[in-house]
């Protein structure tokens, strides 16, 4: 599997680009926040901690790869996949208590995130693992959190990456 990185910073706004790397230092592809709809705005702005975010992935020359959206935070998830050119949803199934597996299915093939408590996660594709992530800073000492995938290509190291922003 081919390394990759990416940091996200403490404050992260609608107009923030954060670029995905590869292990030569080359940028891949860049995460940008998906922004929330109204209802979803007000309670965002009525809470202290506010709602979490859905992403979106995009390829250096600025085409769609891969975008999650959501009805409200938590509630009814959708990917739209450039490749397969159409939006599919995304089901929920509780593990344990507080985790979940997030199952989707593109063009026949069956997509399964995976995270756990240690702030990991694994996708699966056909039940083979084609990615891995994890947040390599535990502390919130930094003003980023480092974040590092393994995947097979650049396309699966982006869509691992907006799923880990969204759901964990």
């Amino acid at each position: 599997m081919q390394i990759y990185s990416y940091s996200i910073p403490e404050f992260n706004f609608y107009y923030t680009s954060i670029p995905i790397y590869n292990k030569d230092n080359q940028i891949i592809s860049i995460l940008k926040i998906n922004r929330h709809r109204i209802l979803t705005q007000l309670f965002h702005m009525l809470l202290r901690t506010g709602m979490p975010y859905c992403y979106n992935a995009f390829s250096i020359d600025n085409k769609a790869l891969y975008k999650i959206d959501c009805v409200f935070t938590g509630v009814r998830y959708t990917l739209y996949s450039n490749s397969a050119l159409k939006k599919v949803a995304i089901t929920q199934k509780r593990v344990q208590l507080i985790e979940k597996t997030q199952r989707f299915t593109i063009n026949g093939d069956v997509y399964r995130f995976e995270k756990d408590y240690t702030h990991s996660g694994t996708l699966t594709l056909n039940d083979k693992k084609i990615a891995t992530i994890r947040n390599l800073d535990h502390t919130t000492t930094n003003l980023t959190k480092r974040i590092h995938i393994e995947a097979i290509n650049d396309i699966i190291a982006s869509l691992i990456a907006i799923l880990y922003q969204t759901f964990i």
